[in-house]
């Protein structure tokens, strides 16, 4: 996860593991088992070399990143508590309410994925259609949607200034770790470094709009801290993503609760599909796609200012957000 913590000289983004109520810091971490069980003299510099400034550059360093991390993880675990109190190295742990999480990522790119029948169904009779076209069946659909404006959970999402339908949007996402073209779906899951949650705030009114053009989704989807990724990134080898479970509520109350098997195209065939003659990048995101009832439309329910929306997904926590007027 990515996260800021205030000291006396300022404050720093850092990358850490998420740890039940706290959270270990990662250069920090390494670099104490590199300065007390490797005896180097530069621990903090090679650390910061090995693990990178930030999370994207971290997924740019693959598995020696990954090794790295796991590696700080066992060594610090391994520690009493007041070992860890007093080291050259700096603050190795760190309480949730100290620090600030931020998105875990600012992605190179973001697609998302219309991947749900229920979902496509219910939003089809919105517009007075009953059956899905035949192109559903054939192959995925995605579009690309902003990737420099990216909230993360505690983030408030301004009210925009156009629309007044506002929606949320249940879905989670595939970060790539590797670089890769012409991917087999047999092979795409060496090609995901975790899953995340993604929220994809909705102006409906506008959206319908921006469809009659048959060009796609723009403004519609595009807006200050529209798309909202996080708390943090599990890794693959943690998550099995075919069937797990996803929830929506507003202000306590469930109103979506669904199953990644609603998914008509896996993370697999999609990483397949998009990476036909085009490469994919470390730090790019593949969502889900809304998953069926997943979001107000599908309900006729649309959020209000000071709603609170919280997603959340299995085996990665919950994402949480309040819309603002």
């Amino acid at each position: 996860m990515t996260y800021v913590v205030k000291t006396a000289i300022g404050s720093f983004q850092r990358i850490g593991i998420l740890r039940n109520t706290d959270v270990i810091d990662l250069v920090h971490s390494y670099a104490l088992f590199l300065h007390e069980e490797k005896e180097s003299a530069r621990a903090h510099e090679k650390a910061k070399a090995i693990l990178g400034e930030n999370m994207l550059s971290f997924i740019q360093g693959g598995v020696f990143s990954l090794e790295a991390a796991r590696t700080a993880h066992s060594f610090i675990e391994s520690k009493a508590i007041d070992q860890l109190a007093h080291n050259e190295m700096g603050r190795i742990i760190f309480p949730l309410d100290e620090i600030t999480l931020k998105a875990p990522l600012q992605p190179v790119s973001i697609r998302d994925t219309l991947n749900s029948e229920v979902h496509f169904k219910n939003s089809l009779k919105e517009v007075g259609l009953t059956e899905l076209p035949a192109f559903f069946y054939e192959r995925p659909y995605y579009y690309r949607t902003s990737h420099t404006a990216i909230a993360g959970t505690g983030d408030n999402v301004p009210w925009p200034s156009f629309g007044d339908k506002l929606d949320f949007e249940l879905e989670f996402a595939a970060v790539i770790g590797k670089k890769g073209i012409n991917i087999p779906a047999e092979k795409a899951h060496e090609y995901v470094m975790g899953y995340t949650i993604f929220n994809d705030i909705s102006i409906r009114d506008y959206q319908r709009k921006d469809m009659s053009t048959s060009m796609g989704p723009s403004k519609s989807k595009n807006f200050t801290n529209g798309n909202i990724l996080g708390p943090c990134i599990t890794t693959s080898d943690e998550l099995d993503p075919t069937n797990i479970s996803l929830k929506a509520r507003v202000n306590g109350e469930t109103w979506s609760d669904a199953r990644s098997s609603d998914m008509y195209y896996s993370f697999a065939k999609l990483i397949e599909f998009i990476s036909k003659e085009e490469t994919l990048y470390p730090g790019e995101v593949i969502c889900s796609g809304t998953m069926a009832f997943g979001c107000g439309l599908e309900l006729n329910r649309f959020l209000k200012p000071n709603d609170v929306i919280e997603l959340e997904v299995e085996g990665i926590g919950i994402l949480k957000n309040k819309i603002i007027s």
